[in-house]
C-alpha cells in the first residue's frame, strides 16, 4: 500500500511539472557592497594590466641583477671557402758578412787540395765571399688556412668596477618594482572607488524610485478622496481642486518614470564597473548607513602622506633620480673588467696558422677603459639628472598640498552631510506628521485641497533631501578613502 501511494505521488508531481512547462526560475542573487567589490577585483581588466606591469618591473630588476654575474657565451662556426687562404712572400735577403768570412777559407783550402796553388786558392775565396754577399731573391706562396674550417670559442667577461653604475641601475630597478606595486594598489583603489560610487548611486536611485512610488500612491488616494468629496457636494472642494489633484498625479507619474529610468541606468553602470556581463541577473541588498569620522583633519592628511599611492610613487621617483645622478657620475670613473677566452680549430690541414700549437688555446686578461675627455658629455648628464631631481621634488610638494586641500574639502563635505542628515531627518518627521494632519482634516472637510497637496509635496521634498544627504555622506567617505589610500574603517566610530 505504501509503495502504491508513493507511486501516485510521484506521478502527481510529474504531471504538475509537465503542466507548468518548466521549473520556477532561481531567485536573483542579492549583492552587498562587499560582494560587488569582490566581483570587480576578480573580473575587472585593469587588475590584469597592473599585474602585467608588476611582472614587467620584476623582469627589469632581474635584468639589472645580471650585471653581478659573469657573462659566458659560446660561438661555433663551420665554413667552406672557394680557395684556401695563402700567403705570398716576395723579396730578397742578405747573408751576414761573417757567414762569407767563415766560408771563404774553406773554399781556398779546397782549391789548394786540388793543386790550384796560392793564387787559385785566394781567387776561390774571393769569389765565394762575393757570391755570398749578393742578395738572394725569394718568390714563394705558403698555405695558411685550409678552405674547410670549423672554429669553436668560449668567452667569459665579468665587470670588476663600473664606477657605481651597476649598483645605481639595480637600485633603480628595485624602486621600479615598488612603483609598480603602488600602481597596482592605486588600480585596486580606483576599482573600489568606482564600484562604491556606482553602488551608492544605485541605492540612491532605488530610494528615489521608492519615494516616487509612495508619493504617487498618496496622490492617487488624494485624487480619489477629492473626487468623492466633489461628487458628494463638499462646500470646500471645487472642480478646480479635483483637476488640480489629477494634474499633480499625472506629473508624479512622469517623475516616477524618470526615477525608474535613473535606477535602471545606475544598475547597469554598477554592473559595468563590476565587470558583469550585460545580461547578468542580480539585485542589491539593503545597504548600511555611513558613520561619521572620529579623526581630525591633521591625522587624515598624515595618513594620506603615508598611504596615498600617488605620493608614494612620486617619493620613489625622487629616490630614483638620486640613483640616476650616481649613474651619470659613473662616467668620471674607469671601467675595469675581467675577460677569458678559449678556442678550438678543427681542420684537416695541420700546418700554417692551424698548426698543432695554434689549434687549442686560451687567454686570460684584465681590461680597463677610461674616458679621460668626452667633450663634457658626462658633466651634461649629471647636470640633467640633478635638474630632474629638483623638478620631482617640487612636484612632490605640489602634490602634497593638492591632496591635503582635497582631503580638507572632503572633510568639510562630510561634516556638512552629517549636519544635513540630522536636519533633513527631523524635517522629514515634521513633514510626515503635517501631511497626516492635513489628510485627516481634509477628510472632515476642514482643510483646503491646495494645503493637502502642499503637505504631500513638502513631505516628498523632505524625504528626498534626507536621501540626498545620506548619499552625499557616502560619496564623501569613499572619496576620502581613495585620497588616503586605504580603508577608513579604523577612523570611524
Amino acid at each position: 500500500m505504501f509503495k502504491i501511494n508513493t507511486c501516485i505521488w510521484i506521478i502527481f508531481l510529474f504531471l504538475q511539472v509537465a503542466a507548468t512547462g518548466k521549473a520556477e526560475p532561481a531567485p536573483r542573487q542579492k549583492l552587498t557592497l562587499a560582494d560587488c567589490v569582490r566581483i570587480a577585483l576578480q573580473k575587472h581588466q585593469s587588475v590584469g594590466i597592473s599585474e602585467a606591469n608588476l611582472d614587467i618591473a620584476e623582469a627589469q630588476h632581474q635584468q639589472a641583477m645580471s650585471a653581478y654575474w659573469p657573462q659566458i657565451s659560446v660561438q661555433s662556426n663551420a665554413s667552406m671557402a672557394e680557395k684556401s687562404t695563402t700567403y705570398s712572400f716576395q723579396g730578397q735577403f742578405n747573408l751576414p758578412a761573417s757567414f762569407g768570412n767563415a766560408l771563404g777559407p774553406l773554399a781556398g783550402a779546397a782549391a789548394l787540395s786540388q793543386g790550384a796553388g796560392q793564387a787559385g786558392a785566394a781567387a776561390a775565396t774571393q769569389q765565394l765571399q762575393k757570391a755570398l754577399a749578393t742578395p738572394i731573391p725569394i718568390n714563394m706562396d705558403m698555405k695558411l688556412i685550409d678552405r674547410d674550417l670549423i672554429t669553436s670559442q668560449v668567452n667569459l667577461t665579468y665587470p670588476i668596477f663600473t664606477g657605481m653604475k651597476r649598483e645605481a641601475l639595480v637600485r633603480q630597478a628595485e624602486k621600479g618594482m615598488q612603483i609598480a606595486e603602488q600602481n597596482k594598489r592605486k588600480t585596486n583603489l580606483e576599482i573600489v572607488r568606482d564600484v562604491k560610487k556606482y553602488y551608492y548611486s544605485a541605492q540612491f536611485a532605488l530610494q528615489m524610485e521608492k519615494l516616487a512610488d509612495d508619493t504617487l500612491e498618496r496622490f492617487k488616494a488624494l485624487e480619489d478622496l477629492t473626487e468623492q468629496l466633489y461628487k458628494h457636494g463638499s462646500l470646500k472642494v471645487k472642480k478646480t481642486d479635483y483637476l488640480r489633484t489629477k494634474t499633480t498625479t499625472a506629473l508624479t507619474r512622469t517623475i516616477r518614470s524618470e526615477a525608474v529610468y535613473a535606477r535602471e541606468m545606475a544598475h547597469e553602470a554598477l554592473g559595468n564597473a563590476m565587470g558583469q556581463e550585460w545580461d547578468a541577473s542580480w539585485s542589491l541588498a539593503d545597504p548600511g548607513e555611513g558613520s561619521p569620522l572620529s579623526e581630525d583633519l591633521k591625522q587624515l592628511v598624515e595618513s594620506a602622506q603615508t598611504f596615498n599611492p600617488d605620493l608614494q610613487q612620486l617619493k620613489l621617483a625622487v629616490q630614483i633620480s638620486e640613483d640616476q645622478i650616481t649613474e651619470a657620475r659613473s662616467g668620471y670613473y674607469p671601467m675595469i673588467g675581467f675577460q677569458a677566452e678559449a678556442h678550438d680549430v678543427q681542420t684537416n690541414y695541420k700546418a700554417g696558422v692551424t698548426n698543432a700549437n695554434n689549434r687549442d688555446n686560451w687567454t686570460i686578461g684584465v681590461g680597463l677603459q677610461w674616458n679621460l675627455f668626452d667633450g663634457f658629455q658626462t658633466t651634461g648628464k649629471v647636470t640633467q639628472a640633478q635638474a630632474q631631481q629638483r623638478k620631482l621634488e617640487h612636484q612632490q610638494i605640489l602634490l602634497d598640498q593638492a591632496i591635503a586641500l582635497q582631503i580638507k574639502q572632503q572633510f568639510l563635505s562630510i561634516k556638512n552631510a552629517n549636519a544635513q542628515i540630522k536636519d533633513s531627518k527631523d524635517a522629514n518627521g515634521f513633514a510626515s506628521e503635517n501631511r497626516q494632519l492635513n489628510m485627516r482634516a481634509y477628510q472632515e472637510d476642514l482643510a483646503e485641497t491646495k494645503d493637502v497637496i502642499e503637505a504631500q509635496i513638502v513631505e516628498t521634498f523632505a524625504a528626498g533631501a534626507y536621501y540626498r544627504s545620506r548619499y552625499a555622506l557616502e560619496i564623501g567617505l569613499l572619496s576620502l578613502e581613495y585620497l588616503i589610500g586605504g580603508k577608513i574603517d579604523s577612523m570611524s566610530e
